[in-house]
């Protein structure tokens, strides 16, 4: 008796191959799903993690919440190293330098260490570095490392007159000296410190990439480097975020205005240690009212 060996045939082949494909497409979201949400987790770990070190410089310095600095031109980022697990960065930091300082005794070795905890996990271009002039030599420029967190040092509302600014827990414009945790009457828990602006340099609006600027040179200060001053006074977007002062505080542009990687919003640090998910298109009413220190605005536990 003849056998007769089973095998596909090829309308079989095509039919397996065609469930594959569709069940790898039904499965590819729900990955993408799982690892959207881990890496929006992790970041709010990094934010925690900041938040801590802010908490640690505030106990060591009587109270005051950490600040750029002016001379020297520094950031609050140096100052929570040692607070944070990089107390081998914060030995190796002169604060007595600017961050670009060169040299033997300058910082820009340390400016140029990458810091896991001020990168976001979820942000594009996790490689990059900030492409900086020199501003000894305007011909010349460097490579510094790259933040995607920024100070909150106020806020403005309706446009950028000085009378619409409302400062924050970074603030050094209105209030010189620095901001005390009793400074801020509004609540620590209903406070912004640190907010996610995330691949500075690079410019973002709407969920697409405006310009990349990894190629050119950008200012010593408020362009992503951690080591530079990095504070903004924040405001909003119109949806497509080409125009400032829209009704859109979260994710419609970076440029000095809140923005994650996140699906529907960004995370944030407030004052008392806290890390909150911020809604996509968050309203500049309520940016001003996260944001001031003093302004008297009662918020809600689902006010954002």
């Amino acid at each position: 008796m003849k056998r007769f060996t089973r095998g596909f045939a090829a309308v079989d082949l095509l039919a397996a191959v065609a469930l594959g494909t569709a069940a790898a497409g039904l499965l590819l979201p729900a990955v993408q799903k799982v690892r959207a949400a881990d890496a929006r987790a992790r970041c709010a770990d990094h934010l925690r993690l900041i938040g801590k070190g802010a908490a640690g410089y505030a106990a060591a310095h009587d109270g005051n919440l950490p600040r750029d600095g002016s001379a020297p031109r520094g950031s609050w980022n140096s100052e929570i190293l040692a607070h944070i697990g990089e107390e081998k960065l914060a030995k190796a930091y002169a604060p007595g330098q600017d961050w670009f300082a060169p040299g033997p005794g300058g910082n820009r070795d340390v400016a140029a260490t990458r810091v896991p905890a001020f990168l976001c996990p979820a942000a594009p271009h996790p490689d990059r570095w900030v492409l900086t002039q020199d501003p000894d030599d305007a011909a010349r420029s460097f490579k510094a490392a790259p933040t995607d967190y920024v100070g909150s040092a106020g806020a403005y509302y309706q446009n950028n007159d000085p009378g619409n600014l409302h400062p924050g827990a970074m603030h050094h414009r209105k209030i010189t000296r620095r901001i005390h945790v009793s400074d801020v009457q509004d609540g620590a828990a209903n406070t912004l410190l640190v907010v996610e602006m995330a691949d500075k340099p690079n410019g973002w609006r709407a969920g697409k990439l405006a310009e990349d600027r990894s190629g050119k040179p950008q200012m010593p200060a408020l362009n992503g480097q951690w080591a530079a001053p990095n504070w903004n006074h924040l405001r909003s977007y119109t949806a497509d975020g080409r125009e400032q002062f829209g009704p859109c505080a979260v994710n419609c542009a970076n440029g000095a205005s809140i923005y994650g990687f996140h699906p529907g919003g960004a995370n944030a640090l407030f004052v008392g240690g806290s890390v909150r998910f911020l809604k996509a298109g968050l309203s500049q009413e309520l940016l001003v009212a996260l944001v001031s220190i003093a302004g008297g605005e009662v918020l809600g536990p689902n006010d954002f």
